[in-house]
């Protein structure tokens, strides 16, 4: 702007492209390539009722329920709500965490998290490829639920299955990048 006044907003579209420390990596540090900071994206979602499924990848825990991923209830059985989510890089996934901060009664029952290595940008939910990288496990309020894998795998994509439905802060995926 010049040489004076005011902007109101400012957007910028494009893609994300990390620079991932290869030292960083060879030192042992994980980095969480789910994160928006470090290029996750959310590329499909089954349900952003009540808020949008890309708030999975952003930092820290939040303020309240109103920046997480909520879904519209269901009382059909067998119901799911899911996301799948593009890494930042392909990932050897050492860790998960699932966060349902600030989700004390809209908490999903139970999640699974599964991973695939693909080249395609957006995979398909019921791809016969995924593995799962964390069973079908209980959730609670508000809390952050650790997972460690030990799959020895590495994956480019990564899917979130709420069962039956309900509210998610925050997921992470934390590993160590590989070419």
């Amino acid at each position: 702007m010049y040489p004076d006044g005011g902007i109101a907003r400012f957007r910028l579209y494009g893609t994300v492209y990390p620079n991932i420390s290869l030292s960083a990596t060879n030192a042992g540090v994980l980095l969480d390539t789910a994160s928006a900071i470090q290029g996750g994206v959310c590329v499909s979602f089954s349900d952003q009722h009540f808020g949008s499924a890309d708030n999975l990848l952003l930092p820290g825990r939040g303020h309240d329920m109103s920046d997480g991923w909520e879904t519209k209830r269901s009382r059909s059985k067998g119901h799911i709500d899911w996301a799948i989510v593009k890494l930042g890089h392909k990932t050897l996934v050492k860790k998960v965490t699932v966060d349902t901060a600030h989700y004390r009664g809209n908490f999903p029952q139970f999640i699974v998290i599964e991973g695939l290595s693909t080249t395609e940008e957006s995979p398909k939910f019921d791809d016969p490829n995924w593995e799962v990288v964390v069973d079908k496990t209980k959730t609670g309020p508000d809390k952050e639920h650790d997972y460690e894998v030990k799959l020895g795998k590495a994956f480019t994509h990564v899917k979130l299955t709420m069962i039956p439905d309900g509210g998610v802060k925050r997921l992470r995926v934390l590993g160590t990048p590989v070419a």
